[in-house]
């Protein structure tokens, strides 16, 4: 099959599109012929070592954490899954070391979904990461209710384009940060409000909320309790080792919580998204699709930022 290779750290030459195995699978596991990846900035920021100190010496052999596909294979203790069933997922690229920028990707029954029917290949592969990573930072993290105040900011790149639209889904008024060319993108999403922080300053304006979604880790925590409600909390995806060490121990002094979200393969979220989605409330919103031999631009597009929505890849 062919699979970008990831031979070592380092700038995007890095990456090569060789030919290589096919995965063998185990008796609970799954082989899915993949349609469509997408490059989330996980994966340059595993690339260029960034994140060594979770991923090692070496980088994982084949990057890239969301599929969408075909069943190809079953392990013998599968049932609920069967050989030509559309598919997606997510699965833990830290942890597997071979992920989706291939043809083919082998995973386990809790990194695996039926593909909502009303969501094409491409579509449907945008949205894994993004989702899950919402969903768990507002719903399993911050324990949202419905009618929460929930600010997010960077509203309009895939992590916030994401949130931005499950919020809504589950009732939370919901107020996004991004610069004025996202401004009416944001907005088609379904924001209640969106703050162009090029125009006002978010930490000025004087609103409390209930929770506070930081994906961009430029709206620290110091700064930004202010504007967090007396037992809100504040959630990021700005993971760094000093806020995974002592985060647990601030969070006993104080009322107002700051959290870490690290995604993580759940079935049974994927099984809410697909619903979202089949519902009409959630959209992957694809900027531009790249082809396997293109990973290099992906990636270069992905680093430089500057776009809204998400990068994928035909495979």
């Amino acid at each position: 099959m062919k699979a970008i290779i990831t031979k070592a750290y380092g700038s995007v030459d890095v990456l090569s599109v060789e030919n290589v195995d096919m995965p063998t699978i185990q008796e609970d596991e799954i082989l899915v012929q993949v349609k469509a990846s997408s490059v989330n900035p996980l994966d340059w920021r595993i690339r260029t070592g960034e994140m060594k100190i979770m991923t090692g010496k070496t980088p994982p052999r084949i990057l890239g954490s969301d599929y969408a596909g075909v069943v190809s294979k079953v392990g013998q203790n599968i049932k609920k899954y069967k050989i030509g069933d559309e598919v997606f997922g997510f699965i833990d690229i830290v942890k597997v070391k071979e992920g989706t920028y291939a043809e083919y990707v082998k995973v386990k029954e809790n990194d695996i979904n039926i593909k909502p029917k009303n969501s094409n290949f491409e579509e449907t592969a945008s949205l894994p990461l993004v989702s899950l990573t919402s969903y768990q930072a507002l719903v399993n993290i911050a324990k949202a209710k419905k009618g929460n105040k929930v600010l997010v900011n960077g509203c309009s790149g895939g992590v916030g384009s994401a949130a931005v639209q499950i919020a809504k889904a589950l009732g939370y008024e919901t107020t996004g940060i991004c610069s004025t060319k996202n401004v009416e993108f944001s907005k088609s999403l379904g924001a209640d409000r969106v703050i162009d922080y090029k125009k006002e300053n978010v930490l000025s304006k004087g609103e409390k909320y209930d929770i506070i979604f930081d994906i961009v880790g430029n709206l620290k925590f110091s700064s930004s309790k202010k504007i967090l409600e007396s037992k809100g909390t504040y959630v990021t995806t700005a993971v760094t080792l000093p806020a995974m060490i002592f985060s647990p121990l601030t969070n006993m002094f104080r009322t107002k919580k700051f959290k870490l979200v690290i995604v993580k393969p759940d079935a049974g979220n994927l099984e809410i998204v697909k619903q979202m989605v089949e519902n009409g409330k959630l959209k992957g919103q694809v900027s531009k699709v790249f082809n396997l031999d293109e990973i290099k631009e992906a990636h270069q597009m992905s680093q430089n930022g500057g776009f809204s929505g998400k990068l994928v890849i035909k495979v």
